[in-house]
C-alpha cells in the first residue's frame, strides 16, 4: 500500500502579530485584536491546515506555505496550537520590506522534512523618479523530503487592480522564479520543484503560463516545463477566493517533472481546493463563500478570504 503525504499552501487573510505594534494594517484601522481576537484566528487556522488532506492521508499535513502571516510570533503560535502541536512542526519566515508588513511562510514536519536551505530573494523596483519600492519577498526553501531533495518558492504576488504599475513587478517575479528553476534544472533535469503560492491571477493568465512555462497536462511535461493542475479544477461553480462576484483560483502549486515520473520516489497523485463546509458562510446573501475574519472594519471571526489548496504525493 502507498503511503500518502500532504503538501498544502493557505492565504490566511491579514494574519498579524498580538504583538503587532503598528495595528493601522489590520482592516479599518480600528478592528485591532482585542479580547481574544487573535487567539480564536489562531485556533481556527491550526485547525483548518489539521484538516487539510486528512481524509486522503489520515494524518497531518508535511508541509504547508502561507501568506499573509506578519512574522515567526504567528508562526510559532500556529504550530503549538493544540490542533498541531503533536505534528512536531518547525517554522521558515524571513521578514520582508512589504509596505503591509504580511510575508510567506512556511511549515514543516521535522520528521519528514529535513531543511537545509532557507533563503528570502528579495523584491526591490524603482519607479521612474528613482523611488524604491517592495513587495513580498519569494521564499526559497531547499530540503530532504522523505530522503528526496525538493526545492520549494512560496509566492505571494502583487495584485492587478494596480495594472499598469503592478504588470512589470509581476512580470519579473516570474522570471526571476522561472530563471532559478532553470538552474536548477540545467544541472539535474530530474529536480523536484514546487512553486506554490497566491498568483493574484487565474491558471490560464498568460504571463503566468508563459514566463514560468506552465502546461496543463501531465502528458505535455517532457522537459523544463512545469505542470499547472489548477487548470483542470477552475470553475465557474468553484474557487479558492471571491472576486468581482466570480469564484477565482488564485491560490495554486506548480509541480516540475521530477514528481510525474513513474518511477519517482515522489509521486504526484492529486491537487485540490480545500473547501470545507465549516470554511464557508452558513447564511444570508453569501451563503457558501469564504467565512472570512474580517469585511471590511467589521469583525466576523472566520478563518480567512481565501480557501487553502493541497496536493497529495506517494512516497
Amino acid at each position: 500500500m502507498d503511503n500518502l503525504t500532504t503538501i498544502a499552501f493557505y492565504n490566511v487573510e491579514n494574519f498579524y502579530s498580538k504583538k503587532m505594534e503598528d495595528q493601522s494594517f489590520l482592516p479599518g484601522n480600528y478592528s485591532k485584536w482585542k479580547d481574544n481576537r487573535y487567539d480564536t484566528k489562531v485556533d481556527k487556522i491550526a485547525f483548518t491546515i489539521a484538516k487539510i488532506g486528512r481524509l486522503e492521508t489520515n494524518e497531518l499535513p508535511s508541509i504547508v506555505g502561507l501568506c499573509e502571516v506578519e512574522n515567526n510570533d504567528v508562526l510559532e503560535d500556529l504550530i503549538n496550537n493544540n490542533h498541531l502541536v503533536n505534528g512536531d512542526y518547525d517554522t521558515v519566515l524571513h521578514e520582508s520590506l512589504d509596505e503591509r508588513k504580511i510575508n510567506v511562510g512556511l511549515i514543516y514536519r521535522k520528521n519528514q522534512f529535513e531543511l537545509i536551505e532557507s533563503q528570502p530573494i528579495r523584491m526591490v523596483f524603482k519607479d521612474q523618479f528613482d523611488v524604491k519600492s517592495y513587495t513580498r519577498d519569494i521564499l526559497y526553501v531547499k530540503g530532504k523530503f522523505f530522503d528526496e531533495m525538493i526545492h520549494l518558492f512560496v509566492v505571494h504576488l502583487p495584485s492587478k487592480i494596480d495594472k499598469e504599475i503592478n504588470q512589470l513587478k509581476r512580470q519579473h517575479i516570474f522570471k526571476t522564479i522561472r530563471k532559478r528553476i532553470d538552474a536548477l534544472l540545467t544541472e539535474n533535469y530530474s529536480e523536484k520543484i514546487i512553486v506554490m503560492g497566491d498568483f493574484n491571477d487565474s491558471p490560464t493568465n498568460d504571463d503566468l503560463r508563459e514566463e514560468l512555462n506552465t502546461l496543463s497536462k501531465q502528458e505535455e511535461i517532457n522537459g523544463k516545463e512545469l505542470y499547472n493542475p489548477m487548470v483542470g479544477l477552475q470553475s465557474y461553480k468553484r474557487g479558492s477566493m471571491i472576486f468581482k462576484n466570480q469564484w477565482m483560483l488564485f491560490d495554486q502549486q506548480l509541480f516540475s517533472s521530477g514528481f510525474l515520473k513513474n518511477d519517482s520516489k515522489l509521486k504526484y497523485v492529486k491537487t485540490d481546493i480545500f473547501d470545507a463546509d465549516f470554511l464557508r458562510n452558513s447564511g444570508g446573501k453569501s451563503t457558501g463563500l469564504p467565512f472570512r475574519t474580517f469585511v471590511g472594519g467589521k469583525y466576523f471571526g472566520g478563518y480567512s478570504d481565501h480557501f487553502p489548496v493541497y496536493t497529495i504525493l506517494k512516497y
